[in-house]
């Protein structure tokens, strides 16, 4: 959308809302301000049926969208601090690793399942890039985000041996006409300016009929300079998307959703800034990289969901039908990478080998699409015995395509050659699974869950190689096959109205499969990986406590990591395998508070050690490591008081501090051999980092102004590093955004 455009379309959309608004008198009452003095109730649908966040035998956190919005958090990076036990390995916006209670070894799988509503979304298998390509979505017009901690594989199956990350969206309301719209301007220091403008509008069809649209249009401001290229804010983007969603109920048993959800965005290259791999300070200036060739990126995201939903009288069914697209495209500047170690880089050798002058970069392309069918049946809510039933059925196609390409240096111009390499890995993912899950209430105070879940997978891979470098092309592919059962079982004791003591003891797992080798390769290159598994005992506890002022929630967890996917070379040959056993063990709390009528405190944060317990050699890891990325301390305290201003208008300020600890880098990543480690150093360790935020403003429940700030102190906090790709052989790194200044007008009609 045309910037000019944004404030014209706004003010259209503040004007008409007053007067849309008084066709409802229900929204006139709506707009008083909430002078509650104790915290609300939360409802999740973690155990896929709606129930009170205190009643769940689980670590789950919720964050609602009205917080996310009052926050300004649009994507991972901005409200991952509010999570305990959730930390982040992002390079660069689109390309993020999400990682849960530590379980992170830097392999290619997810071991985090991202689910939108019904809808489980990005790659279930390791041959996708599953691991980074996670759907970070905007969270605009979101009823709430979940996020479900340990292993939840009897209920939603591959993937989420860590844990899950929900997104749950707002639902179309019958009968009722409403929207907002809102429009946000913000100015990065060291860089430019962005902004977004967020509409969305509730149609109703008739008594039984709802239409809900909405969307968002966002330019994302850039912060990083290129001095090689002359370029500034290198890292500047745009982000749209949308959401439509039908709403019926044809009968008061009958419910009936369809959904479809679109994201794009583009960036015209990397936040990654060049700094020595030693002692991690840049090395041409801050916030600056230098890059032969630029690196832009692509990400996309569709969605699709239909969900009936049946009260058959003693039990409901429930239906629900996904299809689902994601498509990837981004540059690597290649030219730096060592390409025969341990010094030889891919310039280096087409100086050598084919012409002076030469650097070249990989196109990164990845698409996947995704069918998945689930069927349920669920008991209606009882004193006694409650159950649920399922089958679920996924069908996946990837493609996976990157093209080594040479150019001419400078200006990265043609250089007549044809693709140096170009490697396709085909692969399909086929998974069949029948879970169940029984609740027995022995007595109003005490019932156990149980549950388990089946699953079997059939996999192929065919891998294609052609190019310049490779006078024989290759051709090969390898099927596979696999099969687990997966279980949780969770008493729990409510020891009054307002306390409620649970232990959990669950699996997970991430699905194995084929390696597409050529014959030729040795025997010891594995032809397949196996999947990895973990077994995770929990203790918590939840309360309320003081009149509901007071909410605390504690979960201690020990969680047994056995044979671990890695990425790994053996041979020469870089393939998926499985090495080593790891722990990780740990405290994670969420406390809410309300001292006084106005005031919120909120206190998250997690202890967690996570450490090998079995050499993974292949990798470069013995016993004892710390596993990759993963802080063993992380919190963050909010902070907020609002009061009575003028007229229906209350104001409100806020702050939020957040808190990682030092973490190291992925098992293989240690300064490089023209570089000086100290004594007896073999590892990257990040420092640990904080950031503020602050936010300011007035709302009547129809208008709300806010002036924010995040990362105050212009923190530099590290969020990836990587030490093969920078020229000179440096370090990259990629750091939390600089300090940002905002302000958000938003109206509700």
């Amino acid at each position: 959308m045309n910037t000019t455009l944004k404030p014209a379309i706004l003010t259209a959309l503040v004007l008409a809302g007053p007067l849309l608004s008084q066709t409802s008198a229900a929204l006139d009452a709506a707009a008083q301000p909430s002078d509650s003095n104790e915290l609300v109730t939360i409802v999740v649908t973690a155990e896929k049926r709606a129930e009170s966040l205190a009643n769940v035998p689980m670590s789950v956190s919720a964050l609602p969208g009205d917080t996310l919005d009052k926050l300004a958090a649009r994507d991972f990076s901005d409200y991952a601090a509010m999570v305990p036990g959730l930390s982040l390995v992002s390079g660069q916006p689109g390309l993020t690793r999400l990682t849960l209670r530590g379980q992170n070894s830097g392999g290619v799988g997810s071991t985090v399942s991202v689910y939108i509503d019904e809808s489980p979304f990005g790659s279930s298998n390791a041959l996708l890039n599953g691991s980074v390509l996670t759907g970070d979505f905007d969270t605009w017009d979101l009823q709430r985000i979940e996020v479900l901690r340990g292993p939840q594989g009897t209920l939603y199956g591959a993937n989420s041996e860590g844990g899950l990350l929900k997104f749950v969206t707002t639902a179309p309301v019958l009968g009722s006409f409403s929207g907002q719209v809102e429009m946000t301007g913000e100015s990065v220091d060291h860089g430019g300016n962005g902004g977004d403008i967020r509409a969305v509008v509730n149609l109703p069809l008739g008594d039984r009929v709802a239409l809900r649209i909405g969307g968002f249009d966002q330019d994302v401001a850039g912060y990083i300079k290129d001095p090689l290229s002359g370029q500034s804010d290198v890292n500047e983007g745009h982000k749209h998307g949308g959401r439509a969603s039908l709403l019926a109920d044809p009968t008061d048993d009958l419910t009936i959703r369809l959904t479809a959800e679109t994201q794009e965005s583009r960036y015209e290259g990397t936040p990654e800034v060049d700094v020595n791999p030693v002692t991690l300070q840049p090395v041409h200036g801050d916030l600056t990289q230098e890059r032969f060739i630029s690196e832009p990126s692509s990400f996309r995201y569709n969605n699709y969901n239909a969900t009936i939903d049946w009260n058959a009288g003693p039990f409901s069914i429930l239906s629900t039908t996904s299809y689902g697209i994601l498509d990837s495209d981004y540059v690597t500047d290649a030219t730096s990478t060592v390409f025969i170690p341990p010094a030889t880089t891919l310039g280096d050798f087409l100086g050598a080998v084919i012409a002076p002058g030469l650097g070249g970069y990989i196109d990164n392309s990845a698409d996947l699409s995704k069918f998945t069918q689930e069927l349920r049946l669920t008991s209606s809510a009882s004193d006694r015995l409650e159950w649920q039933v399922g089958g679920y059925f996924t069908h996946e196609i990837g493609e996976l395509v990157e093209h080594l390409n040479a150019v001419t240096l400078p200006g990265a111009g043609p250089s007549g050659l044809p693709s140096l390499e170009i490697p396709i890995l085909d692969s399909t993912y086929k998974e069949y699974a029948g879970f169940g899950n029984l609740t027995y209430h022995f007595n109003s105070q005490f019932d156990i869950q149980a549950g388990g879940r089946f699953s079997k997978n059939e996999q192929t891979v065919t891998e294609n190689i052609t190019g310049l470098l490779v006078p024989v092309p290759q051709l090969f592919n390898t099927p596979s096959s696999g099969h687990v059962f997966t279980y949780s079982f969770a008493p729990q004791w409510h020891v009054d109205a307002n306390t409620m003591v649970y232990a959990r003891v669950a699996s997970g797992y991430r699905p194995g499969g084929p390696n597409a080798l050529p014959a030729i390769a040795p025997p010891t290159v594995p032809r397949e990986y196996g999947s990895d598994k973990t077994v995770n005992v929990e203790l918590g506890v939840r309360s309320t406590l003081l009149d509901r002022k007071l909410t605390v929630d504690v979960a201690a967890f020990h969680v047994n990591w056995t044979n671990i996917q890695l990425l790994e070379a053996v041979n020469g040959y870089g393939v998926n395998g499985n090495g080593g056993t790891a722990k990780s063990q740990g405290l994670e709390w969420t406390v809410g508070y309300i001292p006084l009528q106005g005031l919120t405190f909120s206190l998250t944060g997690a202890y967690t050690d996570a450490y090998l317990t079995e050499d993974a050699p292949t990798v470069g890891g013995v016993t004892g490591d710390p596993l990759p990325f993963v802080p063993k301390w992380s919190g963050a305290l909010d902070g907020e008081y609002d009061w009575s201003a003028f007229a229906n208008y209350k104001a409100f300020v806020g702050a939020t501090w957040a808190g990682v600890g030092s973490r190291r880098a992925d098992f293989n990543s240690q300064p490089p051999p023209n570089s000086a480690p100290p004594p007896g150093t073999t590892e990257v360790v990040l420092p640990q980092y904080n950031s503020v935020d602050a936010r300011i403003g007035i709302d009547n429940n129809h208008y709300r102004v806010m002036l924010y700030g995040k990362n105050l102190g212009d923190s530099r906090g590290i969020t990836s590093y990587g030490n093969n790709g920078a020229p000179g052989l440096n370090g990259e790194v990629a750091y939390i955004q600089p300090r940002t200044i905002g302000v958000t007008l938003s109206a509700k009609f």
